[in-house]
């Protein structure tokens, strides 16, 4: 490019909003720069030509210049050829290091084989792409860690969209599914539908899904028989809605939990209760009336003259009450001590 035409259009270099700067190809010396270049490296102008191309560079920029072929690239180069050298780290005045991308083409400045200078600052670009870069990691070390606290619990956790199809299954899930019905469960089989499943089952987790597809929040307790045991299993399970950022629903969330074990000490905590209340009852009308009759014996006994006739018949009923009170004590000491599967024989009808 003839240094007239240079200074015929020297309003695009000069008001360019791109740092611009014409540097010789030989020396690396900076010849010209415009008024966004001063600007954004920080350089007044007089300062930006003492420079060359190697004092803009960052140190880790600098090393990768030292090995890169630019001055021999740029000699060979046509002075009419575009050359995109990519983004390099340059230092401003400042001590800010900033990124910019560099694409340079060759003319004539001052009878001196020269490359004029476009440097797009990607700094922010560059940061977004980072920030973006890291989301990216944390999002996969959020899924992996939620991925293995579920997939570490006995509870079952799954997930259908709105047609019921399996979206999400967890571990614990597969394999309890597997064991009670023979069937494997997949991701976008219809849940209910399930092959394990007969025609009851099916309408009512029909019904259960439809429930919760409708924004209702709740909790049900389904039976499984085991296959293998032929144990009787209940689960308490648990239905959400799931909602998208429109606030529309988009499927149902499941948690299952296996409550067997807590029914059977409920029931048997229920039944020490029951046990309790008949021992209360017991002591309270059983015992009460024969030690209210011994101690009315006691009161008209002769106790002046222990050789009175009526004092026999008297010590007779005292003997008769004993035995009656023994058997209320055995009474409670049996409700007692009974054990919980074993029948309360002496529950009433």
């Amino acid at each position: 490019m003839p240094d007239l035409l240079l200074r015929e259009l020297g309003f695009l270099f000069d008001d360019n909003p791109h740092p611009m700067w014409v540097f010789e190809i030989a020396s690396l010396k900076i010849l010209k720069v415009n008024k966004a270049a001063t600007s954004r490296y920080g350089y007044a102008e007089k300062e930006f030509l003492a420079l060359t191309l190697r004092d803009l560079l960052g140190p880790d920029s600098l090393e990768g210049f030292d090995s890169y072929p630019l001055e021999n690239n740029l000699a060979k180069s046509n002075l009419n050829e575009v050359i995109h050298t990519g983004t390099w780290k340059h230092k401003c005045k400042s001590g800010e290091f900033i990124f910019t991308e560099i694409t340079s083409h060759g003319i004539k400045f001052k009878g001196l084989d020269c490359r004029i200078v476009v440097a797009g600052d990607v700094s922010e670009k560059l940061r977004y792409k980072e920030e973006a870069k890291i989301r990216e990691q944390e999002l996969v070390w959020t899924k992996n860690s939620l991925e293995a606290l579920i997939n570490n619990t006995e509870d079952q956790i799954w997930s259908v969209d709105k047609e019921t199809r399996y979206v999400y299954m967890n571990r614990a899930y597969r394999e309890k599914i597997d064991h009670l019905t023979g069937v494997e469960p997949k991701e976008g089989d219809f849940s209910y539908l399930h092959g394990g499943y007969n025609s009851e089952r099916i309408e009512r987790w029909k019904h259960y899904y439809q429930r919760a597809l409708s924004g209702e929040i709740y909790t049900i307790t389904d039976g499984f028989t085991d296959p293998v045991t032929q144990e009787a299993l209940s689960f308490e399970v648990s239905f959400n809605p799931i909602y998208n950022t429109g606030e529309e629903i988009t499927g149902v969330g499941c948690f299952a939990r296996n409550i067997t074990e807590r029914l059977k000490i409920e029931k048997a905590i229920i039944d020490q209760n029951e046990r309790l209340r008949h021992i209360a009852s017991l002591t309270s009308h059983e015992l009460r009336r024969p030690v209210a009759s011994m101690l009315g014996l006691i009161a008209i006994m002769d106790k002046a003259n222990f050789f009175n006739p009526d004092n026999k018949e008297i010590i007779e009923h005292l003997l008769t009450v004993g035995n009656e009170i023994d058997e209320v004590i055995r009474l409670i000491v049996d409700k007692a001590f009974i054990h919980v599967d074993q029948p309360d024989k002496y529950q009433s009808p």
